[in-house]
Parts: structure tokens; C-alpha cells; sequence
């Protein structure tokens, strides 16, 4: 499995062995750390060197990426600014200040500054100092503010979505729960959550509010057995929002055995229509439930992994996941 991929997103919690070890270092306030500080009391992630006092140990988490404790839904410590900090180029740290004073930031870094190409060194910049895309920081920034509660106050809208992240070896995962059921398990970063959201708080006529439940607490249950490889299949109950073909289409993925993967071509006949790959392929594309409607185990006719909204890195890692458990 990628290594690599487990290792960029590792996140410590109290009780870890780690977690001893990196407090100590939080407190002497060692730069170089590698990691980011989470304080779960105050929602506020900070770098090692923040000057604010320390938070008690069993309030604090660690992550090597400040990207994936925001999309945890911590925000940026005011303090020690651990978006911007070590910036050299006063054209990056002008266009970042830009993202960080807007609640709201626009969807695409174009549209920050319009006219500006700073864009361009800031995302280099990004990638460099932060591991990551800047363009899907500015996106979890977005869904951030959709969650917030002060948001969720409308008045029109009668029902509740309730919602849970969580922290997987390859990215955070957020679900949304309605009446009793997921209605969306998606990756925090990818490009349309946001719309998907916005497409459920209109189609269910409801608010978002973070809540835990008996489901929330199911599923959460249910990964962590599926990351470590002793689950193979889900009993978290789902509800598909769709057309009659997508979710025919969504059906059809939930046959797929664990370990095993089929062909867009493949998932095709299995519909009785061999002709209809491409809207097989959209209809995958349109799965708002990743993981528990497994849409990573499709692949192109040649073995070619090909598109997954989550990314092919993390597609790559379920498969092989799934490959190596199902053989045991």
C-alpha cells in the first residue's frame, strides 16, 4: 500500500505513544517539528512555535499537515498564523492574507485577486511549504463556512442534516445523516462538496448541525475496522438521492465484491445496457456516498484506474487495501 500517502496525513490523539513525545516538543516550542497543533477546546490549529499558552495535553492533537486539522474544521490561530508563517515573498503573503481574511473565499484562486498572478507563486508556495493544494484549501475553506452554525439559521428550511468528520489514513471524510441514514460520505477536499451540500440542504428542505448520533458513531465504528482491514462490508444504512439510473447504477457498485473490481464496460451489462458506459461512468461520478457505494473498484477496460473524485492516489490505496485483506 502507499506509504507515502498513510504518512502524509498522520494525526496523533492523546493516548497515541507518539502524542507524549510531540506535546513535550509543542511545549519547548521546536519549529521544526513536522507537525501542526490541534486544540480541540477551541477549534484553533497553531504552529509549535505560537507564542499563545500552551493548551492542556489531553485537549491537543497533531497532524503534519495544517491543511487537514482545517479540514478537521479547526480555522488558523490568529496568534502564530500557521498559513503564512516562513512566507519570503511579500507577493505570496499578500495573496494569502487575502484567503485568510475572507470567510468566505472565492471558489478559485483566480478570482482572489482579480488580474493579480501572484496566484501562481502562491500555489507553488503552497504545495512547497504546506504539502498541498491551495486551490482545495480555498475549497474545505468554503465548506467550513457552509457547516458554521450561524449559517444553518434558516428560517425555510424545517429539517435537520446532521454531520460528522472523520480522520482516515488517507484524508478526512465527512458524512451527513438524515433521519437515520448517510446521505453523503465524501473526502473533505474534493472540488464539488460544496455543491453537493447545497444540493441537499435544498432538496431536504434542511439545515446543517453537528451532531452525533447512533449512526454517526456506527460508521465511525465501521471505517476504522474497514482502514484496518478487519471489514469488508458495511451495515451503516444509506439513502441515495438520484435519477432512476444513477441509482440503478449505485445498486450495481454495491454488488462489487470486496477485492474484486469490474470494468465500466462491465458495470454496463451488468445493467443490460452494454452500451451505456459513459453514462455508467457519470452516474459513478455523481456517487455522493464514497467507500460504503464503492465506486473505487471500477476501473478502465486495460486495468487503467482512472477517474475517482477522491483522487487516484487514494483510489490506488483502497484497492490495494481491499486486495491484500481479501486475500487473507
Amino acid at each position: 500500500m502507499n506509504m507515502k500517502l498513510q504518512d502524509r496525513y498522520d494525526y496523533i490523539e492523546p493516548g497515541d505513544p507518539k502524542h507524549e513525545a510531540l506535546y513535550e516538543r509543542m511545549l519547548k516550542k521546536e519549529e521544526m517539528s513536522g507537525y501542526y497543533t490541534g486544540v480541540t477546546t477551541t477549534g484553533i490549529a497553531c504552529r509549535f512555535g505560537c507564542s499563545a499558552a500552551p493548551p492542556q495535553k489531553d485537549n491537543t492533537v497533531f497532524s503534519r499537515r495544517l491543511f487537514d486539522l482545517i479540514a478537521f474544521g479547526f480555522r488558523e490561530c490568529k496568534v502564530c498564523r500557521p498559513l503564512t508563517y516562513g512566507t519570503e515573498r511579500d507577493e505570496v503573503e499578500t495573496f494569502a492574507e487575502l484567503i485568510l481574511k475572507a470567510d468566505h473565499p472565492e471558489k478559485y484562486l483566480k478570482q482572489v485577486s482579480p488580474g493579480d498572478t501572484s496566484y501562481r507563486a502562491a500555489k507553488r508556495w503552497f504545495e512547497q511549504k504546506h504539502d498541498g493544494d491551495l486551490q482545495k484549501y480555498m475549497y474545505v475553506k468554503r465548506v467550513n463556512h457552509l457547516l458554521k452554525s450561524e449559517n444553518n439559521q434558516d428560517s425555510e428550511y424545517t429539517n435537520i442534516i446532521t454531520y460528522q468528520r472523520y480522520w482516515t489514513p488517507i484524508g478526512v471524510l465527512i458524512a451527513c445523516f438524515y433521519e437515520g441514514e448517510c446521505c453523503l460520505l465524501e473526502f473533505m477536499d474534493r472540488r464539488a462538496l460544496e455543491t453537493e451540500l447545497l444540493f441537499l440542504k435544498k432538496k431536504l428542505n434542511a439545515n446543517f448541525k453537528k451532531r452525533a448520533g447512533a449512526v454517526s458513531r456506527q460508521l465511525g465504528k465501521e471505517l476504522q475496522e474497514y482502514f484496518t482491514g478487519e471489514r469488508q462490508t458495511f451495515t451503516v444504512p444509506v439513502a441515495s438521492i438520484g435519477t432512476a439510473f444513477q441509482l440503478q447504477a449505485w445498486d450495481a457498485l454495491k454488488e462489487i465484491p470486496y477485492g474484486t473490481t469490474r470494468s465500466y464496460k462491465g458495470q454496463a451489462e451488468h445493467l443490460g445496457r452494454p452500451t451505456a458506459v459513459r453514462a455508467v461512468a457519470n452516474a459513478n461520478g455523481k456517487n455522493r456516498i464514497c467507500i460504503l457505494i464503492p465506486c473505487h473498484r471500477v476501473i478502465g477496460d486495460n486495468g487503467d484506474l482512472r477517474g475517482y473524485a477522491g483522487g487516484l492516489d487514494r483510489k490506488q490505496f483502497l484497492l490495494e487495501l481491499e486486495k491484500s485483506k481479501g486475500l487473507q
